[in-house]
């Protein structure tokens, strides 16, 4: 488990070699201010993916178009997984859209044909963001459900924008390598803590806050 404090659009060449990684799974921030991670990170899954590898990437839907755009430039579309925030919705107030969902994107190399170790639901119910780790957390069981269909026990997952460490703690569970990047100290040390099961346990009792969509 490797947790480097930096940022991944900095550090990555340095920390990860070519053609060594089997999943990039991974949360970009959804605000239009920072969509040009999204097309670093095509670019980078280009360079460090397996030929059997796969890019997954969670996406809003307001700017959803945007990142699939960036992708395919540089990508081939595999699919696009569908996560129901079950009991839990945002409105887009810029389209006055009630929206309970997000996608998860799946993308691997052009000219390869990797599949999934198993069938995948195209639809995931989950438990909804947990927000106790970092204001944009997802939930773990959605992690744990796609990382473990599309990756097996060995294989070196990607996360470039670790936040509060869930899909840290999700590989540690499975038995995968991991290398994870994040750039606030703050936010850094909590996912740290939670990784090696030194967080408090105050930390894990905060209960979820409800935020509102940041399109």
């Amino acid at each position: 488990m490797q947790l480097y404090l930096g940022d991944a659009l900095e550090l990555a060449t340095q920390k990860i070699a070519a053609g060594t990684v089997d999943l990039v799974y991974t949360d970009p921030p959804y605000p239009k201010e920072f969509h040009y991670c999204y097309e670093w990170l095509a670019k980078e899954a280009v360079r460090v993916l397996k030929p059997n590898g796969f890019l997954i990437a969670y996406a809003g839907p307001y700017w959803k178009d945007v990142v699939m755009n960036y992708f395919n430039e540089y990508l081939q579309y595999f699919y696009d997984f569908i996560l129901v925030h079950k009991g839990n919705t945002s409105i887009l107030w810029p389209r006055k859209i009630i929206s309970g969902y997000k996608s998860i994107l799946c993308y691997h190399l052009k000219e390869q044909k990797p599949l999934p170790k198993t069938n995948v639901l195209g639809q995931w119910d989950g438990t909804g963001g947990d927000k106790r780790f970092h204001k944009w957390g997802q939930d773990v069981t959605t992690a744990r459900y796609y990382i473990d269909c599309f990756s097996s026990e060995g294989d070196l997952v990607v996360d470039y924008f670790l936040g509060g460490g869930t899909t840290a703690e999700v590989c540690k569970r499975l038995n995968r390598n991991f290398v994870g990047f994040e750039k606030d100290a703050e936010t850094f040390n909590i996912a740290r803590a939670r990784v090696d099961g030194t967080l408090p346990p105050a930390k894990y009792s905060q209960p979820v806050m409800e935020l509102g969509a940041n399109p």
